[in-house]
């Protein structure tokens, strides 16, 4: 009897660790938010405002389901989209440079806030700085990024079908979700 409650008991401290450490994890994902979202704020330009906030979202909520759907950390990814395109809206930098100044961003972000790992904040940085080569092939988290950007954009605006490489990533990443 005695040797039954103790793995009970086991059970119950291995389900509160893996409880608590998720949790942690969505408060990293939570303040790194409110930390984008509050710079977001500050844009004086209100198209521009309006814009980061909806593409932003809208790139969190794809991330998010193509994450699951391809089993890739969801808290990494919903970072990575949080900064994606960080620096197009608060630089208001050229669009050849964004990709690699958000990472910039991101980078000083990660390591400024003490919670992350070195390869936790290479991996979302990498992503972020590859986001826009989309021709290219990557890591998980950087295709993963591209096509959550695609589908974003595509949902922002269905009458402007992608072409190319755009569109055959959007065509597989709809069929992630539906399988």
């Amino acid at each position: 009897m005695y040797d039954v409650v103790q793995k009970n008991a086991h059970r119950c401290v291995f389900l509160l660790n893996l409880l608590y450490n998720k949790a942690m994890e969505l408060t990293r994902y939570e303040k790194a938010k409110a930390f984008v979202y509050e710079q977001f704020a500050k844009i004086h330009n209100e198209p521009l405002r309006i814009a980061a906030i909806s593409h932003t979202a809208m790139v969190d909520s794809c991330v998010t389901l193509l994450a699951i759907t391809r089993s890739i950390s969801v808290e990494k990814a919903k970072i990575a989209a949080l900064f994606h395109d960080y620096a197009q809206y608060i630089d208001n930098c050229a669009h050849s440079e964004h990709a690699r100044l958000s990472s910039l961003h991101a980078h000083q972000y990660l390591s400024q806030s003490k919670e992350f790992k070195v390869y936790e904040i290479d991996d979302i940085c990498f992503a972020i700085a590859q986001h826009s080569k989309k021709e290219l092939f990557d890591s998980p988290l950087c295709e993963l990024l591209k096509d959550a950007d695609i589908l974003a954009r595509f949902l922002e605006n269905p009458d402007k079908p992608p072409t190319g490489i755009r569109r055959q990533r959007l065509i597989d990443a709809l069929a992630d979700i539906q399988t």
